[in-house]
């Protein structure tokens, strides 16, 4: 049998090649803090070169937040040029977000500082391709991505969510703007879905969390490279279109659990109540569902707090305000 001969000649495949040079960050070179697209109560949200995220639940308002956000950009810099993309909801309802913005800035006629797309009947790759393409035809200075789940395939798919939210990183720095991925929570866990959800969380310069409070909704800043902004709401005005309210109060832990020590006292010791220690020990325990000890412990901070006090007299418990009507009812 003759020997097999191996021909070691054959040329590997070249290699592509880096301009490494390139991605080198040199020491003492100033580099400048990327321009704004969006501040807030001086706070910088949203710049140049960057992906950002807008999560929340079904009805949460999201959409309502989109066009109050994008009249803030537009209001903010008036040069600047914003993209919507929609590729959930039917033309009819798209066209409503449009006329928000229109109504929000005041506009009575075309302006091309906005384009609105809708994407619905086209399949995920065609969309991913229409978001290329419209980027490079209009350089708009910001790209909401209303549906930003449906550009991709299988959103619990690791390596096609690493290289969906890279095309989005590459297409925000190399056209000098700043694309908004609008995804849905989870039903149960809030928390972004799949891969895509994740992917998109750890990229993003701000996470923006819409969370409807009955007739509110307030939007808090769930995650950010930046300072936090304040959390602030905004109301759907009669005549449909999204207002701002301002910031919203945010307890702190402590005052919270005061807050609860607080109200549970003025569930059992309510106008014109009285209880001694061991029955206030008690009750509290089985409406704060906790043990006598740490009932005994919030008694006590009620006390420091100004919310209860023991009369001397008959030794019982009463509210503040209770126990000064009885000393000075005049």
């Amino acid at each position: 049998m003759e020997n097999e001969i191996f021909d070691f000649s054959a040329k590997a495949p070249e290699v592509k090649k880096y301009d490494i040079e390139a991605c080198v960050v040199v020491y003492g070179v100033d580099i400048p803090e990327p321009d704004p697209i969006l501040i807030i109560n001086g706070v910088l949200v949203l710049s140049r070169g960057n992906i950002s995220t807008i999560k929340g639940k079904a009805k949460a308002r999201k959409s309502f937040f989109i066009t109050l956000l994008c009249s803030m950009v537009l209001k903010q810099d008036y040069t600047i040029k914003v993209l919507i993309i929609d590729t959930e909801q039917s033309r009819h309802f798209v066209a409503k977000v449009l006329n928000r913005v229109y109504r929000l800035m005041g506009w009575t006629s075309a302006n091309s500082r906005l384009k609105v797309l809708t994407l619905r009947e086209y399949e995920f790759i065609e969309r991913r391709e229409i978001l290329v393409q419209s980027i490079e035809d209009y350089c708009p200075d910001l790209i909401v991505l209303d549906g930003g789940v449906d550009i991709i395939g299988d959103f619990n798919n690791a390596e096609e969510s690493k290289e969906v939210i890279g095309l989005l990183m590459r297409l925000s720095s190399e056209n000098n703007c700043h694309i908004i991925n609008v995804l849905h929570e989870g039903k149960t866990n809030g928390e972004l879905r799949g891969h895509y959800g994740a992917e998109a969380l750890n990229k993003s310069e701000t996470v923006f969390e819409v969370v409807k409070d009955g007739d509110v909704s307030n939007v808090k800043p769930y995650a950010t490279r930046n300072i936090s902004f304040d959390e602030f709401s905004f109301k759907i005005t009669e005549q449909g279109l999204p207002e701002y309210l301002g910031l919203v109060e945010t307890a702190t832990k402590v005052e919270m659990q005061n807050a609860k020590v607080r109200n549970c006292f003025m569930d059992i010791l309510k106008p014109d109540k009285a209880k001694d220690y061991g029955s206030l020990v008690i009750l509290y325990s089985e409406l704060g569902v906790c043990s006598e000890r740490t009932a005994k412990s919030h008694i006590a901070k009620a006390v420091v707090l100004g919310v209860i006090i023991k009369n001397e007299t008959d030794g019982l418990y009463r509210l503040i305000e209770c126990n000064n009507e009885l000393e000075n009812p005049f």
